[in-house]
């Protein structure tokens, strides 16, 4: 995928007949995917459209939506699964040591003792506080006492963290 574009959300199953899916919001907060104008979707692997958002309300814990041309339960499920986009150029500027997911993705993990814990595969939320899941399956707590330094320049991370090496699987 090109690094202009920026995942934001991912169709879910459909919701009722009349073309409704439900959507899985990648925002915080989940309702500012509906700021973004112009959405698009995957058409295939790394391909994006632009897709009309039609209507949206809140259903339960999350949102359905209605994108242009879903009329029915069989074109929802076609978009299930997709993914989507806006343009890297649409999201707002953030403070200073503020950063998207999406830019710290990839970068190498070194702790204080100059330790590499592999590269950040991904983040996730628990509630508490966001995680980041290195390759090599090391999970770190993103907060200001365990991350130290982001270096978007050299895509390092450097973090007060243990690099624990499990060898002995006999317990």
């Amino acid at each position: 995928m090109s690094p202009k574009k920026i995942i934001i959300g991912r169709i879910g199953d459909a919701y009722g007949v009349k073309g409704w899916s439900h959507l899985i919001s990648f925002t915080d907060p989940h309702e500012n995917i509906f700021n973004y104008k112009n959405w698009q979707i995957q058409t295939s692997g790394d391909l994006f459209a632009p897709v009309k958002l039609e209507s949206y309300k809140a259903h339960g814990n999350g949102y359905v939506i209605k994108i242009k041309d879903s009329n029915d339960r069989d074109q929802a499920l076609l978009l299930k699964g997709k993914s989507l986009a806006i343009e890297r150029s649409e999201l707002p500027v953030l403070k200073k040591d503020a950063y998207y997911w999406s830019d710290l993705v990839g970068l190498a993990v070194i702790n204080t003792k100059g330790e590499s814990l592999g590269t950040i595969d991904h983040l996730f939320e628990t509630g508490s506080n966001d995680v980041i899941a290195t390759n090599t399956h090391v999970l770190i707590p993103y907060l200001r006492s365990v991350v130290k330094e982001v270096d978007l320049e050299k895509k390092t991370i450097l973090v007060e963290w243990d690099a624990i090496l499990d060898t002995d699987n006999s317990h």
